[in-house]
């Protein structure tokens, strides 16, 4: 969080006061967006390990974003780690229920799993949404 500082300045108008605001930096914790983007750019340049690190310190704070349990779903299904794979995109597709690619993403994770008959319904409501 950043510190506002208020100065008055003199002025010649006589009644008019105006002010100067700075902000300086503080020792406080990264805000949501800070953390969402560091993880957004990590996994964009492919640095999976920093990426995982910020989803998983996002989702254990308790913030809630379809974009970080989605493309934490995605990392988890490209280790194999299926199971939990599945449950953070089945989260992503409760915070967003109208993004299709949320459905299709559980779908391909269900077809990994062997569960053809729930992945089918996955993608029947992925193309239920596109069109």
């Amino acid at each position: 969080m950043t510190e506002v500082k208020t100065f008055s300045v003199p002025s010649d108008l006589g009644e008019t006061k105006e002010y100067i605001f700075m902000t300086t930096p503080s020792n406080s914790q990264p805000s949501i967006q800070q953390i969402v983007n560091k993880a957004f750019d990590f996994h964009s340049q492919g640095n999976i390990n920093e990426a995982t690190k910020y989803y998983k310190y996002f989702i254990n704070q308790g913030f809630k974003d379809f974009r970080v349990f989605s493309n934490y779903g995605s990392i988890l299904r490209d280790l194999g780690k299926l199971q939990e794979a599945e449950v953070f995109t089945r989260k992503a597709t409760e915070l967003s229920p109208d993004l299709a690619e949320g459905h299709f993403n559980l779908g391909n994770i269900l077809m990994d799993l062997g569960d053809s008959q729930d992945a089918e319904k996955s993608y029947r409501k992925a193309i239920a949404l596109i069109m």
